[in-house]
């Protein structure tokens, strides 16, 4: 940490401390299984979009809003997603339409750069 800060005075480290995903209004259980099923498809190439949280929160909010899956364009599109706080461990995306407000997510299985997004809960509008 000492070295950390003797190259890079300036740098601000996460505070992965903060619960954000405690905020939620409406929680989302993540079956731990599953997740790291996903995790290690992502780590094998596959499915490179979990790593980012607007994506993530972009598919969670559109199978909300389209239950039987996602063809073409998402009735809710990517702009109207924004990222809007990341510890680097948890992460918040707020939507400006449609019936969620926010999306919580959190790196459950591995909490570096390398780890996916899961939402664990949402604010409905």
């Amino acid at each position: 940490m000492e070295l950390t800060r003797q190259i890079a005075g300036d740098l601000t480290l996460p505070d992965a401390g903060n619960d954000l995903a405690g905020m939620a209004q409406v929680k989302v259980s993540v079956d731990m299984e599953i997740a790291k099923a996903d995790q290690r498809q992502v780590d094998g190439g596959h499915t490179p979009w979990q790593l980012d949280p607007v994506a993530v929160a972009l598919t969670f909010v559109n199978l909300k809003v389209s239950p039987e899956g996602i063809t073409g364009d998402p009735k809710i599109p990517e702009k109207s997603f924004k990222l809007t706080a990341n510890n680097g461990a948890e992460a918040i995306v707020e939507v400006t339409g449609g019936p969620i407000e926010k999306v919580y997510l959190e790196r459950l299985v591995r909490r570096d750069e390398t780890g996916i997004w899961s939402v664990v809960g949402y604010d409905p509008r």
